[in-house]
């Protein structure tokens, strides 16, 4: 069965989400709709990447993902089909593809035909209507006409000496969770068996735990989670509000120096 994927920054206070799934049921009602997240803070795309890029993944090939963060303010905001390791993403061009690998993504991208209505609410029309013609079939240049690039935005980036690794929160998650940009495998290499302080806000660790309930509560640790990324986190706390740290704090790990 074809899978849309959809994520956006609506809520669910309002009629938004049904609408955009009652288009794209008026026009195949075989389609299978996931809801990734609509819970998205406003118009934060990095957010949206984080979520998005951490989960894309695990769809079969094929799916496509509907996305609606920060959507267009005028007429002159493209309005894409993207392929991209073999999955489709329908959205606004405002840089959130290009944030879903950290190398450079040269993706096919065509920009669709838009409508009135498409200044409005897109989601409604063009988005919804492409997203149903990517589920069913269709090929992505039957769209509408191709852009060689997509905007670009950066993502954070580690820092690595001979003993530091800085980085920052790239992520905070409902729970108060402090997700980095430290991955494991940047651990590892540097680590090297070598002794290590992480560092954050006004708190340090000395260990890095390998599940949640590995100290008491109330209790800071860290661990990398499913994503393969450092989380720094409060067993049963909130880290962000009792640690005093928000997206892109700096989280530094400082290695004891290698003997001369």
């Amino acid at each position: 069965m074809a899978i849309i994927t959809f994520m956006s920054d609506f809520g669910h206070r309002d009629h938004y989400v049904a609408a955009v799934k009652s288009k794209i049921y008026s026009i195949n009602p075989n389609i299978n709709i996931v809801d990734i997240c609509h819970q998205i803070e406003q118009f934060n795309i990095p957010h949206a990447a984080y979520v998005l890029r951490s989960v894309y993944k695990d769809f079969p090939k094929g799916t496509v993902h509907l996305v609606s963060v920060n959507a267009p303010n005028n007429a002159q905001d493209k309005l894409l089909a993207v392929k991209f390791e073999e999955h489709y993403f329908v959205g606004v061009d405002n840089g959130l593809f290009s944030l879903l690998s950290d190398k450079p993504i040269m993706p096919i991208a065509v920009e669709l035909n838009r409508d009135a209505m498409a200044n409005i609410f897109p989601e409604r029309t063009a988005l919804a209507t492409a997203a149903v013609s990517l589920a069913s079939g269709m090929q992505i240049y039957n769209l509408g006409i191709q852009v060689p690039a997509i905007k670009q935005m950066l993502n954070r980036q580690i820092r690595i000496t001979k003993n530091m690794i800085a980085g920052q929160v790239v992520h905070v998650d409902s729970y108060g969770n402090l997700i980095t940009n430290i991955t494991v495998e940047a651990f590892d290499k540097a680590c090297a068996g070598r002794s290590f302080e992480i560092i954050f806000g006004r708190e340090s660790l000395e260990k890095i735990s390998i599940s949640y309930d590995q100290t008491e509560n109330g209790d800071v640790l860290a661990v990398f989670n499913s994503n393969h990324l450092l989380e720094l986190a409060i067993s049963l706390g909130n880290a962000s509000e009792l640690l005093g740290m928000a997206y892109d704090s700096p989280v530094r790990i400082m290695f004891t120096p290698e003997h001369e």
